[in-house]
């Protein structure tokens, strides 16, 4: 597990926190050997995704990239990240997999991960336009690409 991207330094961060972030990243995922999960937030502009950047140019095929699509609740309203889910946007040969995690505020209100678990199953099939794609969405599911990729060490 790596960090996000720091942007603006904080406190005492140093000032060129985002490059020593970004040359750490870089460092683990050009290896031939690492799994990318490219996490993404569905409520912003996919073309500006650090993560899908930084995996393009580390796995430019996309062999050995998988997508994770987060804050699928909390898109704005008319809009969707379907085309994105099935691969239409950014093409990768792993595909992607959405995922709906706990707020901040069901994290604070004690809610179990179990009934998140639950909550999340229930967002993919009670949407018309996720529900055919409910048995490849959720962290279950990512769970089980994961234990389903083929090790990549030769």
């Amino acid at each position: 597990d790596l960090p996000g991207i720091t942007k603006v330094p904080v406190g005492d961060q140093p000032s060129d926190i985002e490059a020593r972030i970004r040359t750490m990243i870089m460092s683990y995922i050009k290896e031939p050997s690492c799994l990318i999960l490219a996490v993404t937030p569905a409520n912003s502009d996919l073309a500006n995704s650090d993560a899908l950047q930084m995996a393009g140019v580390a796995d430019p095929d996309g062999n050995r990239t998988i997508g994770v699509i987060t804050k699928l609740d909390i898109m704005d309203r008319g809009t969707d990240a379907r085309n994105l889910l099935l691969g239409k946007v950014i093409p990768l040969r792993l595909g992607y997999v959405g995922v709906v995690n706990r707020s901040q505020e069901d994290i604070q209100m004690n809610r179990s991960i179990k009934d998140a678990l639950v909550a999340e199953e229930k967002f993919f099939r009670s949407r018309p336009v996720y529900s055919g794609l409910a048995d490849s969405c959720g962290i279950p599911q990512l769970a089980k690409k994961l234990n389903q990729v083929e090790p990549l060490c030769h």
